[in-house]
C-alpha cells in the first residue's frame, strides 16, 4: 500500500459570480496605492505538496524545478537584467521547447514599498487580454507574426532571500477546473482598462503548493496559451498552521511572452 500524499489545510479566496460583473479598481480617484476589490468567497481547501507529486507542464501547465541559476540578487535591477533575465530565457527554452522568449515584467512582493501577495484566486490574462498584451509589448509587424502562430504567456515564480513560511503560492489543478468556473474581472486603472479571470468555488477543484520553497527553486506556470492550454489559477494561500512569528513572504514573479516553434 502506497504512503499517503502529504497535504496541508488552507484558506483561499474565490470570486463570487455577480450579475453586474466584477471589477478591481486600482488607484481610484487619484489615490495612489489604493485598490478596491469585490467581496471574496473564503473557502477551506486541502493543498497537495508538489514535492511528492511532481507536476507536468504538458498536462497541468505547471513545473516545479531546482533553479540555482535564478538565486541571485533579483532586487538589483542590474543583476536582473544581466544575470536573471538571460537565465530565465535559457530555462524556458530548455524546459518548454519554445523558440523565442520576451521577458516583460518583474513583480517583487513582500518587501517594504512593494506589493503584497495577491490573496484571490485568479489568472493574469483572459482570452481578450492575452492577445492584447502581445500587441502592447511588440512592434506591430512582430506582434502580427506572433499572433499568427502558437504563443503564450508564462509566469516564473520564486521565493527571494528566504524560504516561504507564510502565504505560499497555491495552484488549482487545471484538470479539475470546468469552463463554467471562470469569471471575467475588469481591472480599472486611471488611464486604461485590463481584464483578468477569477474562479468561483467548485468542490471538484484540486489544489497544489510546494512546501517551504527556497530561493533556488522556481515554479513555471501557464498564464495564457493561444492553442488553448488552460491557464493555471493561483493565489496566496493562508495555511491554517502558520506560526504567528512566520516572516512575511518575499517573492518574485517574472512574466514572459513565449513563442512555440511552427
Amino acid at each position: 500500500m502506497s504512503a499517503p500524499v502529504p497535504t496541508r489545510m488552507a484558506f483561499v479566496n474565490y470570486q463570487l459570480d455577480r450579475p453586474e460583473g466584477l471589477q478591481i479598481k486600482v488607484d481610484p480617484n487619484g489615490e495612489t496605492g489604493r485598490r478596491i476589490e469585490p467581496e471574496h468567497d473564503r473557502r477551506g481547501v486541502r493543498l497537495q505538496d508538489l514535492r511528492s507529486t511532481p507536476p507536468s507542464f504538458a498536462s497541468q501547465g505547471l513545473l516545479f524545478l531546482d533553479t540555482p541559476e535564478l538565486a541571485v540578487d533579483v532586487r538589483d535591477p542590474k543583476v536582473r537584467n544581466h544575470l536573471h533575465t538571460p537565465a530565465i530565457e535559457a530555462l524556458l527554452k530548455q524546459q518548454l521547447g519554445v523558440s523565442e522568449v520576451q521577458v516583460f515584467d518583474h513583480t517583487l512582493r513582500g518587501f517594504e514599498g512593494e506589493r503584497v501577495p495577491a490573496q484571490h484566486v485568479h489568472v493574469d490574462y483572459s482570452p481578450r487580454s492575452g492577445p492584447q498584451r502581445v500587441r502592447d509589448l511588440l512592434p506591430p509587424e512582430q506582434a502580427e507574426q506572433w499572433l499568427s502562430g502558437h504563443y503564450g504567456i508564462v509566469n516564473v515564480w520564486q521565493p527571494v532571500e528566504q524560504a516561504v513560511a507564510r502565504d505560499p503560492l497555491a495552484f488549482a489543478d487545471t484538470r479539475s477546473v470546468q469552463d463554467e468556473d471562470w469569471v471575467n474581472i475588469e481591472i480599472l486603472y486611471p488611464d486604461r482598462c485590463g481584464q483578468i479571470q477569477g474562479l468561483v468555488h467548485n468542490l471538484a477543484h484540486r489544489w497544489y503548493f510546494a512546501s517551504e520553497m527556497r530561493p533556488d527553486e522556481a515554479i513555471i506556470f501557464n498564464a495564457f496559451d493561444s492553442a488553448g492550454k488552460p491557464p493555471v489559477a493561483h493565489t496566496a494561500a493562508e495555511l491554517l498552521d502558520t506560526p504567528d512569528d512566520a516572516p512575511t513572504r518575499t517573492s518574485l514573479e517574472t512574466r514572459v511572452l513565449v513563442r512555440y516553434p511552427d
